[in-house]
Parts: structure tokens; C-alpha cells; sequence
């Protein structure tokens, strides 16, 4: 809806069919003009016309048509149907050749009396609207204006016939404006429409891989489980913590297969979660490896809910690759702010196997889990390992009032 004169109307919509309905507007709009410049001419058109009655015949005949064509084409909200349209021309053609009956010869061109000209001419758009075919517009034209010519000419005197001929070729300079304007639209809202088609299959496609990366996030961490239980021989000290984290892991599945829709809670504190909070509650889930917590640092340090759970959850990512891949013996969860430079940082590293970062492509877990979901919150990620001397992964997000980090990503090749 759009405001217009302080009141709300309905807009035309963009489409196909706003723009069928746009012809028809335009169509019964330029015949409405027309009969209502008659309707004022009308007291001296019948003054002059040598036959009022005739005059009135042929012009209710007129009318009656035209409102048969009007009620027809907006009900259907579209003048596509030929047959309306060469009745539309034939009964115009009628009238034209009507006019000798009731008009002088002098008063045949540049007045109300012969009012079929001026009326007349709304046909020659009707049939730009309703034909598809040129050759149909063009007969449609040609019996407009042969019959106007037939009516007209006959004893008209040299600036009168000069005039006719000029007026003749009215007909066909109205159908061809109105052939290029409804013709163009139509392009234009068949263009809009397929972009709109292709939009929406653009859409359903993100949609499709957003829920596979939903997915993909939700079962990442449940195979590190799983493998380590399929591997067998789980130290007894390792038996509990791994069992707890694994029952998290099916709730967190249970909670999704019940209401896929909804996102998986953030689990904090009421409000903005402390970061000490967030780090904490990620090492708890990791007891089984040698994890040192050094976070006192950045007490004071409150996350949005929302980046609090892509901390959390990216720092349990971070662990369960050293869990898995990095046979560490030490690890190390170090968290510090710096008011001055406003921001704050938590560092994961690892004494294990580490990795070179330009030859070793980005896991799964580490490209969406932490670098992407990161991202989206303004938290860019470093990552510094050299082969046989560990990992180091560095989160580096904004102090609340503090400027937004340049550069989510940005990844240390190590030298």
C-alpha cells in the first residue's frame, strides 16, 4: 500500500498482471476521456447535428458497447481476448461511418458534432493492448482509419480533406505509442518476474545450505566422541567426563530432531555472560586433557549472548581437535583484556603435534565452527602452529564501547 493524497491505495503490483491491468486502465481511461469531453461539448454537438436523434442512437449504441467491453476486461483484469477487440474495431468503424448521418460536411473535422473521430481513437489503443500479432494492429488501424477517410472526405472542402488526412494518421500513431509502452512493460514484468523466480530458487538453495551447515555444526563434535569410544580402550579416568560430554552431545541432537527450527540454546548467565564464565564452562566439558585456565585476566569482560555461545562453542571446537589430533600434553586457555587498544583476546594453545598452516587445508571444524561463526560477530581469529611445536589459536574480539576489529580472519603462516 502506498500513501497517496493522505489516503492509502493499492499499488499496481510489479508483475504480469499489474501490468495487464495497467492496459486496461490506460485503455478504458483514454475511451473515459474522450466520452467525457463529449459529455461537455455535448449541448452544442447536438445544435448543430442535422439529426439529434440519430445523433443520440448511434451514440447510446456506442456507450452500450463500451461498457460491455469495459465490465468484460476488468473482470478478467486484462484486455487479451481478440474477439473484444476486432468488436471493439468494427463497432468503431461503425460509428465512424455513422457520422455523414447526422453532421454537415463543414462540421465533419474540428468539432464535437462528429464526435466519432476523437472517441474513436481509444479503439486504436484497445487494439495495440489486446493484439499480440503487428499484422492484427495494423488491420485494426487501417479500418479505423478508412473508415474515418470514407466518412470524412466526401465533399469536404481542400483544408477540410487536408485536415482528415492528418487526423488518420492519428489512429496509427496512438496504437503505436501505445504498442511500445504496454509492450516494453510487459518485457520489463517478465524480466522481474523470472529474477523473482530466480530469487526465490537463490533463497530455497541458502536455505538448504544453511540447515546442512546447522547440521554439520550439531554432529562435528559428537564424532570426536564417538570415535574415541569406537576406538576402545578409554582410560578409566577419561570414562565419566567423555560419558557426560556425550550425553550433552544426544540431548543437544534430541533437542534438534524434536524442533528442528529452533536454534540450539546459548548457555550463560542471565544477560551478558562473563567471558570468564563462557571459558570456564567450555574447559569443564574437556576435563580429560591436561587443560591450564589462566582467564582471571579478563574479569570484567561481558560478551553479548550470542557471540558468548560462538566463544563457548568455538573454544570447545579448539580443544576437541587437541583431544583428537594433536596428542598434546600440555594446554593452556589464557584469557587477558587491554582497555587501552579496546579489546579482549583468549589464546588456546597446545604443546602437540601442531601443523603447517599453508600446506594443511582448514578442517571443518576450525573453518565454519571457529573462523566463520567467529566472524559474525566481529571476533577475528589468529592461527599460528609450526609442525612438531604445537598450536596456538588467538580470538581477539571488542571491548563493550570499544571500535570493531578489523579483518575476521587472519591466519599466521609460520616461518
Amino acid at each position: 500500500m502506498k500513501l497517496i493524497g493522505g489516503l492509502r491505495r493499492p499499488a499496481l503490483p510489479t508483475t504480469p498482471a499489474g501490468v495487464e491491468l495497467c492496459a486496461v486502465a490506460v485503455f478504458a481511461g483514454v475511451r473515459a476521456v474522450n466520452l467525457a469531453q463529449f459529455a461537455v461539448a455535448s449541448p452544442v454537438a447536438l445544435r448543430h447535428a442535422t439529426s439529434p436523434v440519430l445523433l443520440l442512437v448511434v451514440l447510446g449504441g456506442y456507450l452500450a458497447e463500451s461498457v460491455a467491453v469495459g465490465a468484460v476486461v476488468v473482470g478478467a483484469r486484462a484486455y487479451r481476448d481478440r474477439r473484444w477487440g476486432w468488436a471493439d474495431t468494427v463497432t468503431a468503424g461503425a460509428v465512424l461511418l455513422a457520422q455523414p448521418l447526422f453532421t454537415a460536411a463543414s462540421d465533419r473535422t474540428g468539432s464535437w458534432t462528429a464526435w466519432g473521430f476523437a472517441c474513436t481513437l481509444s479503439s486504436a489503443v484497445g487494439a495495440a493492448v489486446v493484439f499480440t500479432r503487428r499484422r492484427h494492429i495494423a488491420a485494426a488501424v487501417a479500418v479505423l482509419a478508412g473508415c474515418y477517410l470514407a466518412a470524412t472526405l466526401p465533399g469536404a472542402a481542400d483544408g477540410a480533406a487536408a485536415t482528415a488526412l492528418g487526423n488518420a494518421f492519428a489512429y496509427a500513431g496512438f496504437a503505436v505509442l501505445a504498442r511500445l509502452l504496454i509492450g516494453y512493460l510487459r518485457r520489463l514484468a517478465g524480466d522481474v518476474e523470472r529474477a523473482r523466480e530466480e530469487a526465490a530458487r537463490a533463497a530455497a538453495e541458502a536455505a538448504r545450505l544453511r540447515e546442512r551447515e546447522r547440521q554439520r555444526l550439531l554432529l562435528h563434535d559428537n564424532i570426536s566422541v564417538l570415535r574415541l569410544f569406537a576406538g576402545g580402550g578409554v582410560p578409566e579416568e577419561l570414562d565419566g567426563p567423555l560419558r557426560a560430554q556425550a550425553m550433552a552431545l544426544a540431548n543437544r541432537v534430541r533437542a534438534f530432531l524434536d524442533d528442528p527450527a529452533a536454534d540450539p540454546p546459548v548457555d550463560a548467565d542471565a544477560g551478558d555472560p562473563p567471558l570468564v564464565s563462557v571459558l570456564r564452562a567450555a574447559v569443564g566439558d574437556y576435563r580429560d586433557l591436561p587443560v591450564e585456565a589462566s582467564v582471571d585476566l579478563a574479569g570484567g569482560v561481558r560478551l553479548p549472548e550470542p557471540a558468548a555461545g560462538a566463544v563457548r562453542a568455538a573454544v570447545g571446537t579448539l580443544l576437541a581437535n587437541v583431544r583428537v589430533h594433536a596428542d598434546a600434553s600440555n594446554v593452556v586457555v589464557h584469557a587477558d583484556a587491554d582497555p587501552a587498544e579496546g579489546e579482549w583476546e583468549v589464546t588456546v594453545a597446545d604443546d602437540g603435534r601442531g601443523f603447517d598452516p599453508a600446506a594443511t587445508p582448514r578442517g571443518f571444524g576450525l573453518r565454519v565452527q571457529v573462523e566463520q561463526a567467529l566472524a559474525a560477530h566481529g571476533i577475528a581469529v589468529h592461527v599460528h602452529s609450526v609442525p612438531g611445536d604445537g598450536t596456538r589459536v588467538t580470538l581477539r574480539g571488542p571491548l563493550p564501547g570499544g571500535p570493531a576489529l578489523r579483518g575476521a580472519v587472519e591466519p599466521e603462516v609460520a616461518s
